[in-house]
């Protein structure tokens, strides 16, 4: 397994994880508004665990978006400047897809729709299917829309995931029969993906100079 730092700073939580010897460990905690006080010493001290220093690892990932814009603008500005600074190639991670490999892995849901609260009755929505590896991959693009738009249509086998399922819950009850109430991105399913990702060779490894955070709203609020 390659070794590959992740953080994620999209939501309320503060995750950080870090792949290596065959392995996965990581730090969350519940941090609104401080993600830049704890950020830094997550990753030092698992590091440190790990025994480990930046020019010892094969990349740095994180949590690129949708999400909280200061929060995923803050993920990919730390990305960029532990990447630049250690000359490492950056993998940027869909938010949406870490939540629906985080159902793979705990509930062994293979077919997995996602709903992110976006404010403005809206929701970054995002659809995926296991594969043959075992990876979430996008079945369609990341989109923003609103619940009213979600397509439903052959997806009577997928679970929904995300805090937009209990936001819009009286809509997306109509349609649904079940969703799982999990809405904070975990660092520890973001370097799962980055792992396959850069394994494989993907167009997403990237210099530190493109590893830029995804919005999907042009007009975003400062949340």
């Amino acid at each position: 397994m390659a070794k590959i730092l992740a953080i994620d700073t999209s939501t309320d939580a503060c995750s950080v994880a870090l792949s290596y010897d065959n392995s996965i460990c990581d730090r969350f905690m519940m941090a609104p508004s401080a993600h830049t006080k704890f950020i830094l010493p997550m990753i030092d001290e698992i590091l440190s665990e790990a025994d480990l220093d930046y020019k010892q690892l094969d990349a740095i990932a994180f949590g690129q978006g949708p999400g909280s814009f200061t929060g995923i603008r803050l993920a990919a500005s730390v990305a960029q400047g532990l990447a630049f600074s250690s000359k490492l190639p950056v993998i940027g991670i869909s938010t949406l897809r870490a939540l629906a490999q985080e159902v793979f892995v705990e509930l062994g849901l293979a077919q997995v729709l996602v709903a992110q609260d976006a404010r403005m009755q809206e929701v970054y929505w995002g659809e995926y299917r296991a594969d043959s590896f075992e990876i979430m991959q996008a079945i369609a693009p990341d989109r923003l829309i609103r619940p009213s738009e979600a397509n439903f249509d052959h997806r009577e086998d997928f679970v929904g995931i995300g805090s937009g399922f209990g936001v819009y819950q009286e809509f997306f009850a109509k349609n649904m029969v079940k969703f799982v109430a999990k809405q904070y991105v975990q660092a520890k399913y973001v370097v799962q993906l980055a792992a396959d990702d850069f394994f494989k060779g993907k167009e997403k490894v990237v210099v530190a100079e493109k590893a830029l955070p995804v919005y999907l709203r042009e007009k975003v609020a400062w949340v």
